[in-house]
């Protein structure tokens, strides 16, 4: 149902993440991702997390600057009161927000995948700086029993 503009700018915003089948994609990936460290099956050292980490923080905070005029799109522009502006108004709308290839719910898929991301990305840290007390834990109990 998405007109010209909004396909065009639905696909330049996956496009910066690849295409539409890479978004959906990193989205599964990141909810796997996410997944894998609360379950311990992934870690990662702090300085490769702080890398990453930083990575998604960009892209989230350029998100979040397109946030205000993304969210003016989940609206009907207000082109009059005639009928005529009324179903221009509708179909505009449902142009930018109604179905998963328009512009506004790429735009959301996107967030989530970045929110996803980032979440895993602490979970990871987390337990790789868990399970690394854990060795070095293991490893001084072994030389206290050594050194007896």
């Amino acid at each position: 149902m998405a007109e010209d503009g909004a396909t065009t700018g639905a696909a330049q915003l996956a496009g910066v993440f690849g295409g539409e089948a890479n978004l959906n994609a990193m989205h599964a990936d990141a909810k796997r991702m996410l997944a894998d460290a609360k379950a311990g099956n992934w870690a990662v050292d702090e300085e490769t997390g702080s890398h990453l980490r930083r990575a998604v923080t960009q892209m989230q905070d350029r998100m979040t600057d397109l946030a205000q005029r993304v969210q003016r799109l989940q609206q009907a522009p207000k082109f009059g009161n005639d009928e005529y502006a009324e179903r221009a108004a509708a179909h505009f709308h449902a142009a930018m927000d109604s179905d998963e290839q328009s512009l506004v719910r790429v735009f959301l898929a996107a967030k989530d995948m970045l929110d996803s991301l980032r979440q895993a990305i602490e979970i990871a840290i987390s337990k790789y700086d868990a399970s690394d007390e854990a060795a070095t834990q293991a490893l001084n109990t072994f030389k206290d029993w050594e050194s007896r």
